[in-house]
């Protein structure tokens, strides 16, 4: 885990009913630092999407919808992978 990421783990999790990007029922829980990276028990969002396949978990996967902390969640999204 790299320090940004551990700034994310320790950031306050996103407990909505809907997705906090395009405002659709929440269907999944995204954590915002990967499991694989040691964020199993860190931050997380609720999110749109079947799985990693669809709505903006896909998004978050496919590395177009990005995330950071400042004291507040913020966002950004790309057309393409960045």
């Amino acid at each position: 885990m790299n320090k940004l990421q551990e700034r994310l783990y320790h950031a306050p999790s996103i407990d909505l009913p809907y997705c906090p990007f395009c405002g659709k029922p929440a269907t999944n829980r995204h954590h915002i630092v990967p499991r694989s990276q040691g964020g199993g028990d860190g931050a997380t969002v609720t999110v749109c999407g079947m799985g990693n396949a669809s709505g903006c978990h896909k998004k978050l996967h496919e590395h177009r919808l990005h995330m950071r902390y400042t004291g507040q969640w913020e966002y950004i999204e790309t057309e393409k992978p960045t």
